[in-house]
């Protein structure tokens, strides 16, 4: 295959999911609430993820009031008291600002999720390469060491209600069924993942059986498709609603860009629904990839901003936070550039630990949000589409394994943080204080005329 129609596979690719994210993560905005002197103030505000509901999706951005935190959490938007209630990066908290909307339903109640593994299971087997399908491999290895997505599968609670005729779910769940045989309680052999292959053409249309691909491609085009498949009993959905899926649940959290005016200092916000952090792999660890993905830049000359509140051309800052912190943080290293007809990859070794707090790289810098590694994807070779993949991934009774293949064998904690990493694998850390149960951070307040109460999403 030519360089040229490489670089425009992955342009369209890239396009693609550009205006994707566009499209799926519009400004909600709401009209404002003046009370009366006799009625309490307030309004609902959004714990979870949500996106858009019945407002125009045209807009993303949402003005805030410069006497509120410039720094908020990692949920929604914009919170005032940041002490107390988001001291551990939970998912839900309230919040009053009103440019997010609540769900008008749940799908899927984050209080199901089981985080840790329920019970001990037998290792995972080896996948058998079916002709140049080691991306695919080396991708649901990691998937099926996922404790939140293996227990949720193994439970069958999505094919009973699904009634898709292609269902990658179905199949992801044939395929954990597979691997974890009676539930876990059997050990199974090497067996070969033609569920998931035959379905590569409904995952994404430009997917070709025994062709090499991305990893990371295949990844987000797969739980793209899981995304869809729990919709599809769903019509005519919020945006928000959506949200609250499963999937959303597991690997999705949210983004925050905050454009700063150098001269009223009113902050403007806008918020992106993240399943996965690609960041730069130009630095010497991921501390250095953090840090350069949350570096405020300066708009001035031509790049001036427009403060809505100056009504002016004005110097700004602009800076994206993480906002929402996902239960399974899924980083990938942007090791592959496009340069005209070039394509080169960044192959120098990048540091990552086995556990780190994301605190420092949120909306709220106050907050601590800790995580523990659970699997690491390597590439190894020159280009996305040459080259292998094989994985890395921590078992239940906490042994790392390498999967290459079909080949599955012990490895050690010091192995894996030497690899040349394109995707890491966290698990958000369970404290006593950061349970994924319902408690007072995971609540929204409702003011009426009548009285005042709360809501648990």
């Amino acid at each position: 295959m030519s360089l040229a129609t490489l670089q425009g596979q992955s342009l369209d690719f890239a396009v693609k999911h550009s205006l994707d994210d566009l499209l799926k993560n519009p400004v909600r905005f709401r009209p404002a609430v003046v009370s009366s002197p006799s009625v309490p103030e307030g309004t609902y505000t959004v714990l979870n993820n949500p996106k858009q509901s019945t407002v125009s999706r045209k807009s993303f951005s949402a003005p805030t009031s410069p006497t509120r935190n410039k720094r908020s959490g990692s949920s929604s938007q914009e919170y005032k008291k940041s002490s107390g209630t988001r001291g551990d990066g939970a998912n839900d908290f309230v919040d009053e600002d009103p440019a997010f909307i609540p769900p008008a339903r749940i799908l899927f109640p984050e209080e199901k999720l089981s985080m840790e593994w329920d019970n001990i299971m037998p290792n995972a087997p080896g996948l058998v390469n079916l002709g140049n399908t080691c991306f695919m491999n080396s991708v649901l290895q990691l998937m099926t060491q996922t404790p939140p997505l293996v227990q949720y599968l193994l439970s069958g609670q999505h094919s009973l209600s699904c009634r898709m005729n292609a269902c990658v779910l179905c199949r992801m769940e044939q395929h954990v069924a597979r691997a974890y045989p009676n539930k876990g309680t059997k050990r199974a052999s090497a067996f070969k993942p033609s569920g998931i292959q035959s379905m590569l053409k409904v995952i994404s249309s430009h997917f070709r059986p025994y062709r090499q691909e991305d990893a990371h491609e295949f990844m987000r085009y797969l739980v793209d498709a899981w995304q869809k498949s729990c919709l599809q009993n769903h019509k005519n959905l919020d945006h928000p609603s959506r949200e609250t899926s499963v999937v959303h649940r597991i690997f999705g959290g949210y983004l925050r860009q905050q454009i700063l005016c150098s001269v009223c200092k009113k902050p403007s916000n806008t918020y992106q629904a993240l399943l996965d952090l690609s960041v730069d792999a130009k630095g010497s660890s991921l501390a250095d990839s953090l840090k350069h993905f949350v570096h405020a830049e300066k708009l001035t000359k031509q790049n001036k901003y427009r403060c809505e509140n100056c009504k002016q051309l004005v110097d700004a800052s602009k800076q994206m936070t993480i906002y929402r912190a996902p239960n399974i943080l899924t980083i990938h290293f942007k090791r592959f550039t496009f340069n005209g007809f070039q394509s080169s990859k960044i192959s120098k070794q990048i540091s990552y630990p086995e556990s780190f707090n994301l605190g420092p790289y949120m909306s709220d810098p106050n907050c601590s949000c800790w995580y523990e590694l659970i699997g690491v994807l390597v590439h190894a070779g020159g280009s996305t589409r040459s080259g292998h993949y094989y994985s890395f991934c921590k078992s239940s009774n906490g042994v790392w394994l390498k999967f290459d293949d079909d080949f599955v064998s012990n490895s050690s904690i010091d192995r894996v943080l030497n690899q040349q990493a394109y995707i890491l694998q966290y698990k958000r850390k369970s404290t006593s204080s950061s349970k994924h149960k319902l408690n007072t951070e995971n609540t929204v307040t409702k003011t009426s005329n009548k009285k005042r109460r709360k809501i648990s999403f």
